[in-house]
């Protein structure tokens, strides 16, 4: 069996410890699988806690509402950190955060509410009519 010297351990191994490169002369990336691992471990682990909770919430972000990260902290900014409909402060929610409020038909973001007041409005299934009847109810049992 064939041996490669890994450019970060410098040890000798055998070439199915490589990842096979087709680009490289060799064959063989330069680096074992072993090391590159470690290598990806530590990177990630240098990064900030923070920064990775803010890449992950980046991404869910863009792929269920097709905004970025930044455009949601516009959003909160906007709105003061508060409801768009009760107007309760995002810290007293008992979620402590406001979610993406979003038309399920057309997929279009509005605003940001708190945790009651989205469910909510999805349990009234976005209708205005539902809305108007729960009024009248409401008005009648005053």
């Amino acid at each position: 069996m064939s041996k490669l010297s890994c450019s970060s351990c410098k040890e000798q191994k055998d070439t199915s410890l490589f990842p096979k490169a087709n680009g490289k002369t060799r064959g063989y990336a330069w680096v074992c699988k072993q090391c590159k691992k470690e290598i990806r471990v530590a990177k990630h682990k240098s990064m900030a806690q923070e920064d990775v909770k803010a890449k992950n919430k980046n991404y869910w972000l863009k792929t269920s509402y097709g905004i970025t990260l930044d455009e949601f902290n516009v959003m909160l900014s906007i709105q003061n950190h508060k409801c768009a409909i009760c107007g309760c402060d995002e810290v007293e929610t008992h979620s402590k955060k406001l979610y993406v409020d979003h038309c399920h038909t057309t997929k279009k973001v509005r605003d940001l509410l708190c945790h009651s007041c989205n469910i909510a409005i999805g349990n009234f299934k976005d209708s205005t009519e539902n809305l108007k009847k729960a009024i009248a109810y409401l008005e009648k049992h005053k």
